[in-house]
């Protein structure tokens, strides 16, 4: 029990450190939509990368072609699409001149699928900014003209909006918070905005505005082309390349809905959680290990209570853990528009990400990993 007790106390430190950072990260945070009008908006493409879309596509072209930015063009490239993807853009690009659908071409060995296409868009996009977007996501009509806004009084050379997540079924519950808790937790933005540090970064990859020129010299794609987690290997090659990136909150003018079922779910994070620790495995283990520390032992402990007696300092200990857990996940959901009862689901949230992490680093060091019908690259094993 003495070990026990060392454990949540040390959960409690962590939990009130993390309570910090979230306080921290709710108000600095900035939303889109509330930035000073530029002075100017200079010419903007548009790039969408859309393979098997067929549910989401139309609703996602119509927004962007419907933006109330002056100077804009629209790519979309079909990558290999198995559906009805490439048959609804054509229909959509009638009478459309600022729409330019491309096929796109055979996926070269080396390269992730999505990397392909993105580097492709960018081959024929005219903008002095590139703003990538994917095509599970719909916009309101000033959606660019807001980013543009945020890029103009950052200076910033990279931003990356967050979406407003939106969660209807109950496996989506379970796992799309996963997603905004670790925003909202994962570090102190006005450190990472003030350090150069490629790892103090977030990137969201559904909403990517990169200066064209910065875009260049960092390579690219091309310089990520093999990354699963591409969004997040670009912010830190923008940071480690001496330029200016910001996060920013995109709720107000995006929305996206990423799975519709936990099948669907725990494949596509499973696809892109280990890259986004750098394919560290020690990191997934540490991770987990916190998640089982700060989530799960001590809601597992209060249900033990009424079964078997606990010691009443030790039931005190798992039930101030307990509480912290749940306001921590609650400022999430509330900064974040997810419905308030999600909070309460963080133990069973926590413990499927637990399963995510693990599986993701076996399913991408077994080169198993799939998605979309393609098999993803085996990485080698690091610590």
């Amino acid at each position: 029990m003495d070990l026990i007790s060392c454990l949540l106390t040390i959960a409690s430190i962590v939990l009130l450190y993390l309570l910090g950072v979230q306080l921290l990260n709710f108000f600095s945070l900035k939303k889109l939509g509330r930035f000073p009008a530029a002075a100017d908006y200079p010419f903007v493409s548009i790039l969408v990368p859309a393979r098997n879309e067929e549910r989401n596509i139309e609703q996602c072209v119509q927004s962007l072609l419907a933006q109330d930015y002056p100077s804009y063009e629209l790519l979309v490239l079909d990558d290999e699409s198995e559906d009805q993807t490439w048959t609804l853009l054509s229909r959509l690009a009638q009478g459309k001149t600022n729409l330019r659908l491309l096929p796109g071409r055979p996926l070269p060995e080396g390269w992730i699928g999505k990397c392909w296409a993105c580097h492709q868009l960018a081959e024929q996009a005219q903008g002095e900014y590139l703003l990538f977007v994917d095509a599970d996501t719909v916009h309101q009509p000033s959606m660019l003209r807001s980013v543009m806004d945020a890029a103009h009084y950052y200076q910033a050379d990279l931003i990356s909006g967050l979406p407003h997540e939106k969660v209807a079924t109950l496996s989506e519950l379970l796992t799309v918070p996963l997603i905004t808790w670790g925003i909202a937790a994962a570090l102190p933005l006005p450190l990472a905005f003030a350090l150069p540090s490629p790892v103090l970064s977030i990137t969201i990859g559904q909403l990517l505005l990169f200066r064209r020129e910065a875009y260049e010299r960092i390579g690219g794609h091309q310089a990520v082309k093999n990354h699963v987690c591409e969004d997040m290997a670009l912010g830190r090659l923008i940071k480690a390349r001496g330029f200016r990136w910001r996060l920013v909150d995109a709720g107000a003018v995006t929305r996206c809905r990423m799975y519709t079922g936990l099948r669907e779910a725990v494949a596509g994070l499973s696809k892109t959680i280990f890259g986004a620790l750098d394919f560290r495995l020690g990191v997934v283990f540490l991770f987990s290990l916190l998640l089982a520390l700060l989530f799960c032992l001590p809601p597992w402990l209060l249900l033990k209570s009424f079964v078997v007696p606990l010691p009443r300092p030790l039931v005190g200990q798992a039930l101030t853990v307990s509480v912290l857990a749940l306001l921590s996940w609650e400022i999430a959901s509330l900064r974040f528009r997810l419905p308030w009862y999600t909070a309460f689901l963080y133990p069973l949230t926590s413990a499927l990400s637990i399963f995510i992490f693990l599986r993701s680093a076996y399913l991408t060091l077994t080169g198993k990993a799939r998605w979309k019908g393609r098999l993803l690259a085996r990485r080698k094993m690091r610590w």
